[in-house]
């Protein structure tokens, strides 16, 4: 969404960021789980799972650190 303030389009971009990467996180857990129901190695899924994780908690820290110094520039 562009909305012609640049700060909202960041928040919008890192919210959409862990959402994706969450998203892309349970589907690769779920790969995962098929393969060891398979008797396959589920290796390969879980390294990926685990970057997907790492994104997600990432955007999120960010969303977080960024809303917060928002709100003490607002306190002023």
């Amino acid at each position: 969404m562009i909305s012609g303030n640049p700060v909202q389009e960041r928040l919008d971009e890192l919210d959409e960021r862990e959402t994706s990467a969450r998203r892309l996180l349970e589907r690769t857990l779920r790969l995962a789980a098929r393969r060891q129901d398979h008797q396959r190695a589920a290796g390969p899924a879980l390294h990926l799972a685990l970057r997907f994780h790492r994104r997600a908690v990432r955007a999120a820290d960010e969303l977080d650190h960024a809303i917060a110094h928002l709100e003490r520039l607002d306190g002023r």
